[in-house]
């Protein structure tokens, strides 16, 4: 824009500010008689062909939408550049609050827009961290090991003798099923039902117990049976829904696990023996925990430094991480043939739901920045070519082909900004008074919140005890007044 615009920018909060821009007329009136002339060659007007009617008829016909048009057209235009000469980072666009167009002065517009907040970290150094100790459960490895042995499992005919039995916990029956889940009619054919498998493996919850006093005789045989869904962990439309289905019978086989011994550790061809295989389940099990509980001390170190660091935060910076959150989750759901409203919910749910934990996200962020900043801490080139080569090990590419890719996409700001926050942490970790303790069990979480507002009460007491001491110091410095002036 060649004529100079005036600009003066004013905040109205710790995050908006308003500006006022000020265009002149000079390079107004050029924009507009141009915009009137292209309209005269395409309007169509009654009793004139397109370009033929006078030149003032369109003015005085069109002029005011026109220069609405052009006043529209420069605050979009120079809202970037006056905020960007002003230093100002604009979350979101502008609330135009002012728009003017006078002739022989110009434009004249004023504009809110979101910034984000001044963040001017304290006291984040020497903080009381809590990190959980780390614990194998030997249940969950119990719990590894069994899938192990169902993975490695194998369906093997029945004896002929065998078949005369109810069947068993093991079983496996291929059955073509028809009938109908509440209103809805089913039919599918090829059904693999494994007789005692949990309900979260079943096709349809609930089928298998249905069919666990079938004889493995009835094989080639149709029987119908009746059951009703659970309630929960199933689509909302058929949460409870009574299922009648017809079976046929198809074919039953059973089903061997292998035995919990070294032959089978060797089969899962990870270890030469069980004890061997015990303890690299201990071993990842325990990498994993550390990995948990060093991410949960963090977590605790960030709600530190945000309770010592309290600033407020805009709608809009709130709303785009919200955004962004939804519309994962949504993409989530479709990968999986669902909507947001199969699951009884809607984008207002999903936005209160997904709120606090988004505020608290961009405040984290935020802080975390404003720390690196007063410490100096960057990503050097070398720290981010070596997690690019980690990346491209992990995505099976070599780094030189990666780093094109993650440019062009705008993953590498995403990975050095990943980077320096992980910095961020390491250091304030380091500067931490870590301790090593369990997590509280529930009665010590609800004694704790009891001792913390029984703490409240009594220093809410306190001051009440201060303000009336106070008031009655005033009242009596009033009276010995009132006293001092009274005449004798």
């Amino acid at each position: 824009m060649a004529a100079k615009v005036e600009s003066n920018i004013e905040e109205v909060g710790p995050v908006e500010c308003r500006v006022r821009v000020e265009i002149p007329w000079e390079e107004v009136e050029p924009r507009i008689r141009r915009r009137l002339g292209e309209l005269r060659r395409r309007v169509r007007i009654r009793g004139f062909r397109p370009g033929k009617a006078p030149a003032k008829m369109v003015e005085r016909m069109f002029r005011k939408d026109v220069e609405r048009e052009i006043a529209a057209d420069l605050v979009e235009e120079t809202f970037p550049e006056v905020t960007g000469e002003h230093g100002k980072r604009v979350i979101g666009g502008p609330t135009v609050e002012e728009l003017d167009v006078e002739a022989g002065k110009g434009v004249r517009y004023a504009a809110r827009f979101e910034v984000p907040p001044t963040v001017e970290p304290t006291d984040y150094k020497g903080i009381e961290v809590r990190r959980r100790p780390v614990e194998v459960d030997p249940a969950e490895v119990d719990q590894r090991l069994e899938r192990m042995r169902q993975e490695l499992a194998e369906v093997e005919p029945i004896p002929e003798d065998a078949m005369d039995r109810t069947t068993e916990a093991g079983d496996v029956w291929t059955v073509d099923l028809e009938g109908t889940i509440g209103d809805e009619p089913i039919e599918r054919t090829d059904v693999r039902v494994e007789i005692g498998a949990p309900d979260a493996a079943s096709f349809l919850p609930g089928l298998a117990q249905a069919m666990s006093d079938l004889s493995r005789k009835d094989v080639g045989s149709t029987k119908t049976v009746e059951f009703e869904l659970p309630t929960e962990g199933i689509r909302p439309e058929f949460a409870g829904a009574k299922v009648r289905l017809t079976l046929g019978l198809r074919s039953v086989q059973h089903k061997r696990i292998p035995d919990l011994d070294d032959e089978f550790a060797r089969d899962t061809g990870k270890a030469d023996s069980l004890e061997e295989l015990r303890k690299q389940i201990e071993d990842e099990i325990r990498e994993r925990e550390q990995l948990e509980a060093e991410r949960e001390a963090r977590m605790r170190l960030v709600q530190s430094l945000l309770e010592r660091n309290d600033f407020e935060v805009g709608p809009r910076l709130v709303g785009q991480e919200v955004a962004a959150r939804i519309d994962g989750f949504k993409r989530q759901l479709a990968a999986q043939g669902l909507r947001v409203e199969q699951l009884g919910m809607s984008d207002e749910r999903l936005w209160e739901q997904f709120a606090p934990e988004a505020t608290f996200n961009v405040k984290a962020f935020l802080l975390l920045d404003a720390i690196a900043k007063a410490e100096g801490i960057e990503v050097s080139d070398e720290e981010f070519d070596k997690a690019v080569e980690e990346l491209a090990e992990e995505r099976n590419t070599t780094a030189g082909r990666l780093a094109a890719q993650m440019e062009r996409s705008g993953e590498a700001v995403l990975l050095r900004a990943q980077l320096r926050e992980e910095k961020v942490l390491d250091f304030l970790m380091e500067q931490a008074n870590v301790t090593e303790a369990p997590d509280p069990t529930p009665e010590e979480e609800v004694d704790r919140a009891a001792a913390a507002v029984a703490e409240e009460i009594t220093d809410d007491k306190g001051k009440r005890r201060r303000r009336r001491r106070a008031d009655a110091s005033d009242q009596a410095d009033a009276a010995e007044s009132a006293d001092a002036e009274t005449p004798s």
